[in-house]
């Protein structure tokens, strides 16, 4: 479990770097990146505020992963859906490619490596999981 340690920890780091930008001034973030400034930069300061908590709980998990094993699943659900959210707003005209582009790195690639670590605890701890009930 210590790639699985190193790998939420990257993960905290990787969310902190990506939110720390939105949350101090969400339109510079946006020309930095090439994209145009949102209509409501308060809406982006809330969801790169959720995304700087998320990069709390996955370095609280990297601390103990057996013990906080029960919040692994929250890590994959947060990426899925904000991975889908964006994707749906890229393919519908709504989020520029330079942000689905990013998810791509800071979403999709995360998400088959905390489900792996996930169903991996899970399965040590319960191992009857799946079972047929008689």
């Amino acid at each position: 479990m210590k790639a699985g340690r190193w790998i939420f920890r990257i993960g905290a780091i990787s969310n902190w770097l990506v939110s720390i930008g939105g949350i101090i001034d969400p339109t510079w973030l946006a020309l930095t990146a090439g994209m145009p400034p949102a209509n409501y930069p308060f809406l982006v300061r809330i969801w790169c505020g959720m995304v700087f908590m998320f990069g709390a709980m996955f370095w609280e998990i990297s601390s103990d992963m057996t013990g906080k094993r029960h919040l692994i699943k929250y890590a994959w659900i947060e990426k899925c859906v904000t991975a889908t959210s964006v994707t749906i707003g890229y393919f519908s005209g709504n989020a520029p490619a330079a942000m689905f582009g990013l998810i791509i790195f800071t979403d999709y690639m995360w998400i088959p490596l905390f489900m792996y670590y996930d169903f991996t605890i899970r399965r040590r701890h319960y191992p009857d999981m799946g079972a047929q009930q008689a």
